[in-house]
């Protein structure tokens, strides 16, 4: 990103005639090293750009750039989703403004104070020598130059390119070493109404679509008391009232378990015997209730309680 001033020093490089590329044994050591040194851990989530002048635009330019390798490199890590139709606080959303701030801050001190810019061309050239030298390399042969022939603009624009390129495969790294594709996993697993925008899309509406599904079945054994005892008898309908496909199990049983421990033991007991089909009167027997109106009481409450879980009343 700020390697363009350095055009000059890849005129000094040896030359090469084989691509070097990041090898697994790097890219694994980088990845321990972002796993193990956590950077964003102690950043705050209302962060302020207190930069000035040269080093804001810096800043502002930089987190651009980021932002948009990190978006070419989400869906081969396996994030097929328009990252535009969540929030900010989306994990992965909120995970790359971490890094893009980060970053762009680091960027911007370095590439205003010479001392440390030069220490850092230097330092790139020592690592990135060779496919720099490649590029520059493939790009004579192509407009039909020798390499010291080229202009100063010419390695400018070559540097430029071959940097992009191997800041692009650092990025990625780092999300590989933050394990973007497993928060992704988790978040589309168990999404939340705070991940989407308030602009309406088909993620938000698929969303909707599935919570109020979940919904549905997390109340139905709550609801059973509002029906007639004739009507709860009917446990193999209840069965195949929950009987669901495999994709949408889990989310609910989530679901259920986040509302269960809100519940006291017995009341615990109760919502899952409900769950399994069990009428009032069982549910008494075998909780050795004389009647099933202890039951019926704990159920009604229960529902009351469920519907605040969800949202439904306050």
């Amino acid at each position: 990103m700020y390697i363009h001033k350095a055009s000059n020093k890849a005129k000094g490089a040896a030359h090469m005639t084989n691509k070097v590329e990041l090898t697994p044994e790097q890219k694994d050591a980088l990845v321990k090293f972002f796993q193990n040194n956590d950077f964003t851990a102690n950043m705050t989530l209302n962060r302020e750009c207190n930069l000035k002048d040269e080093q804001a635009e810096i800043f502002v330019r930089t987190k651009k750039i980021f932002g948009e390798y990190w978006l070419g490199n989400l869906r081969p890590l396996g994030v097929n989703r328009k990252m535009k139709n969540f929030s900010k606080d989306y994990p992965v959303n909120l995970l790359e403004n971490a890094d893009a701030d980060y970053f762009s801050r680091q960027i911007s001190e370095i590439y205003t104070a010479s001392d440390k810019l030069n220490e850092y061309i230097d330092r790139f050239f020592e690592m990135y020598g060779e496919p720099v030298m490649l590029g520059i390399d493939c790009y004579a042969k192509s407009v039909g130059k020798e390499t010291d022939a080229l202009t100063d603009e010419e390695i400018h624009t070559v540097v430029e390119k071959v940097a992009g390129v191997i800041d692009e495969t650092l990025i990625e790294t780092v999300m590989q070493g933050q394990q973007v594709p497993a928060i992704f996993g988790v978040s589309k697993k168990f999404p939340q109404h705070e991940d989407f925008t308030e602009r309406l899309n088909q993620d938000k509406i698929n969303f909707y679509n599935k919570w109020t599904h979940a919904k549905t079945k997390l109340g139905a054994p709550l609801f059973f008391s509002e029906l007639s005892e004739e009507e709860t008898t009917n446990i193999e309908g209840v069965k195949n009232f929950f009987a669901n496909d495999p994709a949408e199990e889990q989310r609910y049983i989530f679901l259920r378990d986040e509302f269960a421990k809100t519940l006291s033991s017995t009341d615990k007991e109760i919502y899952y015997l409900s769950e399994k089909g069990l009428t009032q009167k069982e549910i008494a027997d075998r909780l050795g209730y004389k009647t099933h109106s202890a039951v019926s009481k704990r159920m009604k409450i229960m529902n009351k309680d469920f519907k605040k879980f969800l949202g439904f009343e306050n």
